[in-house]
């Protein structure tokens, strides 16, 4: 009776091929997906393209840039002209590059009268990154000052002969290893002081604060919860299936583009009110966890205008797979399954800057990608609609696409019916 029980067992799993597939394929394909995202031993500052700008008179600046370049970066250095900081702001807005680094000393002067560098950034960059990035040009600047310091003076011992009388010797070397005291002094001080100071430029050009956690981390989870409308939308459909509604929808005169847009409009309400929530929680409730508040920048249609795309893309999906599932563990391989991955690659699990270059590369397929994308120069760079009209229209595109396969396979599902 047992063997009878546990056979009848294994044919009923074997009839689940949809079961067995979110089992062992979906976290799988979840395994080599996230190990190639996160398979980067490069570290954050290699490739950096960025500028040095100073003076031409400093011979430390094309030391420093030769330096930068040997460690990984992708140095430029550029002369400094009347107004430093504009010509800092300029690059950044209408370049590539991705930071530039001021050396406002215009020579080597004394150390203690050294000022801080600084690092001129986009809003946009990751923290973590821009942590290591500080990190070694920190290293590398005083590495390169000191041995600039010491060079001033590269006698470093006394051979006085002896036809100098003795009380000479002793005052030559005292005067000598007070000089040292006091070299030694000078560079412990300038290790205490700050040496870098970050600079943040929004896309017009003007200074903003040092971004959150938050400013990153609510879009990125609000494009996440919109792609899951679909498991509402696919039990409703599946549940239409089953109970044969779809044969009295059917009989009824709508044609199959009415009934797929009756459907959409009412989960597209829903997803603009789940994005007013999440928007309402980052600006209101977070202070009061002691979490720093979302920061909207701009006006709140274009935020609007972006949450219908990313919720155009998530509807077409979510209606495709809901249209093509049969059962509701079908819908959770396609549908599910999908947006697990589409998430993976897009760079909602893993930051897209610590990825590798083909996978970062490959990131750029994913829905999930183009609306991160669109909110970040939002909220970050302060980009008008015509800087994220791109997004904008892969998004709707990406829904279009899915909208009229879905269609054109729910009609033929109702006339074969």
């Amino acid at each position: 009776m047992l063997l009878t029980a546990i056979i009848k067992e294994f044919k009923l799993l074997w009839r689940d091929l949809h079961g067995l597939t979110v089992l062992f394929a979906l976290p799988l394909v979840f395994m080599l997906i996230m190990s190639a995202a996160l398979n980067n031993d490069n570290d954050p500052h290699k490739g950096v393209a960025a500028v040095l700008l100073g003076s031409a008179d400093n011979a430390l600046n094309q030391d420093l840039a030769e330096k930068l370049n040997q460690q990984g970066f992708e140095i430029d250095f550029q002369a400094a002209l009347s107004d430093i900081n504009e010509q800092a702001k300029e690059i950044i807005r209408h370049t590539d590059r991705e930071m530039v680094l001021i050396n406002p000393n215009a020579t080597l002067g004394a150390l203690e009268d050294e000022q801080p560098l600084s690092l001129v950034v986009r809003p946009n960059i990751d923290r973590a990154k821009l942590a290591g990035i500080q990190g070694v040009l920190r290293q590398q600047y005083t590495e390169t000052r000191l041995q600039a310091y010491f060079n001033q003076d590269k006698q470093t011992a006394l051979d006085l002969p002896d036809t100098v009388p003795a009380p000479f010797q002793n005052i030559i070397n005292e005067q000598y290893q007070e000089k040292n005291t006091q070299r030694i002094d000078n560079v412990t001080k300038y290790l205490e002081q700050q040496q870098f100071n970050a600079q943040f430029i929004d896309g017009t050009g003007q200074a903003t604060q040092r971004p959150n956690s938050v400013q990153h981390s609510v879009p990125a989870w609000l494009i996440f919860g919109m792609f899951f409308i679909l498991i509402p939308l696919s039990n409703v459909m599946i549940m239409e299936k089953n109970t044969n509604t779809i044969i009295r929808l059917r009989l009824s005169p709508a044609a199959a583009w009415q009934l797929i847009a009756a459907k959409f409009v009412p989960y597209f309400l829903i997803n603009q009110i789940q994005f007013l929530l999440m928007i309402a929680v980052g600006v209101w409730l977070l202070p009061h966890l002691s979490i720093p508040a979302l920061q909207l920048s701009g006006s709140l249609k274009d935020y609007l205008l972006l949450s219908w795309a990313i919720s155009f893309a998530a509807l077409g999906y979510g209606l495709l797979v809901s249209i093509v599932a049969k059962t509701t563990e079908h819908a959770a391989v396609l549908g599910v399954g999908g947006i697990i991955l589409m998430a993976a690659i897009g760079g909602i699990m893993v930051p897209s800057f610590v990825m590798p270059d083909l996978m970062r590369t490959l990131s750029q397929i994913s829905p999930m990608a183009w609306g991160l994308s669109g909110f970040e120069n939002l909220l970050l760079n302060r980009a008008t609609i015509a800087e994220i009209l791109p997004n904008i229209l892969k998004l709707t595109a990406f829904g279009s696409i899915c909208l009229i396969i879905a269609t054109a396979v729910y009609a033929r599902k109702m006339k074969t019916v």
